[in-house]
């Protein structure tokens, strides 16, 4: 009886240490000490490319990140959408390209005016201000805008122009030089003003017939003729154009 119950534990015990083999039960890891943890660590960074520092040496500095300053967004000045021109000097503003055509107003300096159209050939624009349109001598004009889409513009016919008016102030002053009697030599000075814009010249008359035919913008001249004593002399003048002439004024003297 004995015996078997010795065989009975000695097999327990086999099966036991059978089972403990097959579980794969393994020891609690014993603590490390302070410098298998130091070896650790640097077994670690040296693996990850990163040597630790040598004792007594400081640690690495740290590489630091650029900072960025972002680029500044231009703003762009948009050009006008409508052309507009100004002048360095007052410039008067007509129904068409030259001084011929009627005055209608002036764009002045410091004012602006919206441009509408073009005549390349004698450098002028069409321009709108207020509510009059006109034409515009580019010579003292800038524009502002563009002026691709702007269309070319013909002249406008040339217009009649209206009479010149009569000269002002008609005057005629004389010298009388005794000849063989009864003659004398007239000296006789005309002056008159300039009463007109639009004049091609001024035509003098003596006792009717035409003696001088003058430029614009004169105001004068002289005429030395010999007469006889008593005799009266009629001097006159008038200003022309392609339309016709203004009034006559006259004035008549006579010797001694």
């Amino acid at each position: 009886m004995k015996l078997r119950r010795s065989v009975f534990i000695a097999i327990s015990v086999l099966l036991l240490a059978s089972l403990a083999c097959n579980l794969g039960v393994s020891a609690p890891t014993p603590p490390q000490s302070g410098e298998q943890v130091a070896t650790s660590v640097a077994l670690t960074l040296q693996a990850q490319g990163n040597q630790p520092p040598a004792a007594g040496e400081p640690p690495p500095a740290t590489t630091s990140v650029p900072s960025i300053t972002p680029t500044p967004t231009i703003t762009l000045t948009p050009t006008p959408s409508i052309p507009m021109v100004s002048v360095s000097v007052d410039t008067n503003c007509r129904t068409g390209p030259g001084k011929i055509f009627d005055y209608v107003t002036a764009l002045l300096v410091g004012e602006k005016a919206e441009v509408i159209g073009k005549n390349t050939p004698s450098n002028y624009w069409v321009i709108k201000k207020g509510g009059a349109t006109c034409w515009l001598w580019g010579k003292y004009a800038t524009v502002e805008g563009n002026v691709s889409a702007i269309p070319e513009m013909p002249s406008p016919p040339t217009p009649t122009p209206a009479l010149p008016k009569a000269p002002k102030n008609f005057n005629v002053a004389k010298a009388c030089a005794p000849l063989v009697p009864p003659q004398f030599l007239l000296t006789a000075i005309l002056t008159w003003g300039d009463n007109s814009d639009n004049e091609l010249g001024f035509r003098v008359y003596r006792d009717g017939a035409q003696i001088a035919d003058l430029g614009p913008n004169v105001g004068g001249a002289t005429d030395t003729f010999p007469v006889l004593m008593g005799v009266p002399v009629q001097y006159g003048v008038e200003a022309y154009n392609a339309t016709g002439a203004s009034a006559r004024k006259t004035s008549v003297i006579t010797c001694p």
